[in-house]
């Protein structure tokens, strides 16, 4: 168990330090030390840096993915009310550090092939993630048929540009006036036949 402890905390610390600064400007010192763990344990675990690194992006993220949307297709109806009130609440957001996404894409996707890779699959898999919500809304007729792929790749690149402005300007209602304008596109593909 101590074990598993261990590891954890190496990964919470690891992204969060990643987070803050960049995979380039992320101390392994301070990985260390926010997790009390020694750098011989850290190699039990992990063989560098970058391995731990990649281990502590894929799983908190995929974590975030499976908090925030994966749970609304758990639902019994109201896919498209359930996704926007997720993408209105702005308690989950970042917005001094921006899309943990967006910045690591940004800054190792074309220096290193081991990101890139991993953050193509996180991207698409974010994607995913809305694609199926819209896709069981048409399932359950609440929603009218479309291009789910085209739409979900708007929903997410809109998304990613609402979280950008607000970082860019310190202003939350950037991001939640994209939002609303967001939210009206896609109640207009809502199914307003009735269900029988």
């Amino acid at each position: 168990m101590e074990k598993i402890n261990t590891k954890n905390r190496l990964i919470e610390s690891a992204y969060n330090e990643i987070y803050e600064n960049g995979y380039q400007g992320a101390s392994l010192n301070t990985i260390l030390k926010n997790a009390n763990v020694h750098k011989g344990s850290m190699y039990h675990f992990f063989s560098t840096k970058k391995e731990m690194a990649l281990c502590a992006i894929q799983e908190k993220i995929y974590a975030k993915f499976e908090e925030r949307y994966e749970r609304i297709l758990n639902l019994d109806s109201n896919y498209l009310e359930a996704l926007i009130e997720q993408l209105k609440d702005t308690s989950q957001r970042d917005f001094i550090r921006g899309c943990p996404i967006a910045n690591i894409v940004q800054e190792m996707s074309n220096i290193d092939d081991e990101f890139k890779v991993i953050m193509e699959k996180i991207y698409y898999t974010f994607r995913k993630s809305i694609k199926n919500i819209l896709d069981m809304a048409i399932e359950k007729k609440e929603m009218k048929e479309c291009d789910t792929n085209k739409l979900s790749l708007y929903i997410a690149s809109t998304l990613e540009g609402a979280i950008l402005s607000a970082k860019a300007t310190g202003n939350v209602q950037d991001y939640s006036d994209v939002i609303d304008m967001l939210a009206i596109f896609i109640l207009s593909f809502k199914n307003c036949v009735d269900k029988k």
